[in-house]
Parts: structure tokens; sequence; C-alpha cells
């Protein structure tokens, strides 16, 4: 079956000039084409497209076809500055979840967009704006009637995995001392003399650390649209997990639960990459993210898990 999709273009994601008047259908006759983000054969690629789908072609440079962004191609921004699909800052646009990843260009600030999907990470997958550009090579792009030729895949070699380096074991809390009252001395006629009683020694717990939020981190979940001062106290066990590619400074890490992200963890007194991820209790508030499945946890205090 043959798709046909059409796109408006609007001046901000203009960038070449165009060498035919108007726009053209074309159809793709190759078995897998590269469509990629410059005209030129080093540029990255942002979609493949199959053969016989047809393509908006908005004109020509060189041996490349220009063509409207197709509705397959991935785009993927920042959630963490979407507000009721309505981009709160120019955001950079990528063809995948990650920051390392090509870009298409900015979009502008106050931008509406469809959000397709949010992954795990924040990133927002959205239908692609109208008014962008790509470019595949124009002789595997027929106008008329013409037989075209297979362009063979890329293959992108897979990301090897991050080794975590296993943490210290805490120490353990030392016993009470036990502390034996004192024997009352005998009170003579003559002098009336009390026994002092003896103080016992307050034994504090090696693991609670300090709670108090600072200033950066207090921003940073403003930032989020959360306000620090309405937290719900929250005790889960579980083990950390390094988030690659984040979009928030803030949060590095998510405390998980066999394979499910329980909680986003941020600190100020505890080291997080310190712990490894042995499985441990962990103590603080709870905030809930406007847009987000996974809640925030920031951590006051943590014990060893306790089965």
């Amino acid at each position: 079956m043959k798709k046909t999709f059409t796109f408006a273009c609007f001046g901000a994601f203009c960038s070449f000039g165009l060498l035919t008047a108007s726009a053209a259908e074309g159809i793709v006759k190759a078995d897998l084409l590269n469509v990629r983000l410059k005209p030129d054969l080093k540029a990255p690629v942002a979609v493949k497209l199959d053969r016989d789908f047809q393509v908006e072609v908005l004109g020509e440079i060189g041996e490349f076809a220009e063509i409207a962004i197709p509705v397959t191609a991935p785009v993927y921004i920042s959630a963490v500055y979407l507000n009721e699909d309505r981009t709160t800052a120019p955001l950079k646009m990528y063809v995948a979840g990650s920051s390392r990843a090509a870009s298409y260009g900015l979009l502008p600030k106050g931008s509406a967009v469809k959000v397709l999907d949010i992954d795990r990470f924040g990133w927002a997958k959205i239908e692609p704006p109208a008014g962008l550009k790509l470019y595949a090579a124009k002789r595997y792009i027929q106008y008329t009637p013409e037989t075209g030729t297979e362009v063979k895949p890329e293959v992108k070699p897979e990301a090897k995995p991050e080794v975590k380096p296993e943490a210290k074991q805490a120490a353990t809390p030392e016993a009470k001392p036990e502390v034996k009252p004192e024997a009352k001395p005998e009170v003579k006629p003559e002098v009336k003399q009390a026994a002092k009683p003896v103080a016992k020694p307050e034994a504090k717990p090696e693991e609670k650390l300090p709670a108090k939020m600072t200033a950066e981190t207090e921003a940073a979940l403003r930032e989020l649209r959360v306000t620090p001062e309405e937290g719900t106290p929250a005790t889960e066990k579980g083990s950390l997990q390094k988030i690659e590619n984040t979009t928030v400074p803030l949060l590095q890490y998510a405390l998980m639960k066999g394979n499910t992200h329980v909680y986003y963890v941020c600190a100020d007194h505890i080291k997080l990459a310190d712990l490894g991820d042995r499985e441990l209790t962990f103590h603080g508030r709870s905030f809930k993210v406007p847009g987000w499945r996974v809640p925030i946890l920031y951590v006051e205090s943590l014990t060893p898990a306790v089965e």
C-alpha cells in the first residue's frame, strides 16, 4: 500500500534555496533509502524509507532531493520542558533519545507538539513538526517512471554496557554500651547525701545523615514544577541504577525494584555514586512531577535492607 504525507513549510527551518517553483510528489525506488539531515553523504541518517514510500519533494540541491520530513522520522525532545504539550524553552530536536544523537535543530519556545511517548529517561518522542527538511539521493526518488537502485541500510554498532564499580559495604552500627546503675551510698544521720544519677550516653545511628535540602536542589525541583515543602515521607527498599543520557542533571540515578523504576533519586548529603548496586533501604521524601510516570525520591538517610 502506498503512503502519502504532506507537510507545510515555514521559514524557521529553511536553510537552502529551492531549484523548483513548487513541491512535487516522489516515490522511493530503493529497498531501503537513507534520508539524511544535510545534502551530504557523510551527514547523519535521520530515517530509512522503504521502497514505494511516497514523499513530498521540495527541490533539488546537487545530487540530492530536498523533501518534507516523513511522519515516520523519529523526533525526540526533553520532556522536562513541556507543559500541556507546549515547549517552555527553545529545545533541540534529536533523531534519538540521547543528547549525543544527531540534531535537526532548535524547536522554538512556545511550540505546540504532539507527544507520542515519553520514555523512562525523560525523552519525549513527538510527531515531526511541519517545516523540517531532509535530504536523499535524488537518483533513488522517481519523479517519472524509472527503475530504482537498491541502497543497503547502514548498521550502527551497539553501545557497550557500562560496568559499575563495586561499592564498599557500609559499617555495622555499634552496639549500645550497657550502663549499670550505681549503688546508693549509705545515708548518715549527720549528712544527707543523695546519690548522683549517671547519665546514659546517647547512641546516634551511624547511617542517618543530615537531611536539610540545599538551595541548589530546591531550585532544581522548582524548575520541574515541584514544591520542595510538599514532599511525602517515603521508605523503599531497592538498588540504584545509573541513568545514561539523562535530560535532568539533578537526577543521575533511579531506584530499582527488580527491573522496575520505582523512583528517580537525588540527594545532597549522601554520595549516591559510592552505593553501587547493592540493596539498601532508602528513607526520604517523594515528589510527584506533573506529566511524569515515575516520582522523585529525595534521600535523607539509608539503612541496610532487611528481609
